[in-house]
């Protein structure tokens, strides 16, 4: 169950990323953007959220033993540079909703 876990965080953040990304970016310079603003907040994110996920989330994810371990560090990497971009994709396209808005 454990290394199907770890696969499966991964490819939902990198899936939750990708979409994001591209429902908030219309131009080039919103990539930019979104990685600058990421950049941003990869040192808040990984003091206060990322870095160990395994204390988020329920012990029996994970394989006991070394093994165990290895999954977590891959999840804990995944997490650390994809919820920066995930954020920082949510806050443009929030963003871009509120400008649209207020502009009506």
């Amino acid at each position: 169950m454990g290394w199907i876990s770890a696969f499966l965080i991964t490819l939902a953040l990198i899936t939750g990323a990708l979409v994001l990304i591209r429902h908030a970016a219309g131009q080039w310079w919103d990539y930019l953007l979104i990685v600058a603003l990421a950049a941003l907040l990869f040192r808040p994110l990984y003091t206060l959220v990322s870095g160990d996920v395994s204390r988020y989330l329920p012990a029996f994810l994970w394989s006991d033993g070394s093994d165990g371990k290895d999954q977590i560090i891959w999840a804990s990497i995944a997490s650390t540079f994809l919820l920066p971009l995930v954020l920082s994709a949510l806050v443009l396209m929030i963003a871009k909703w509120v400008w649209r808005i207020s502009r009506r």
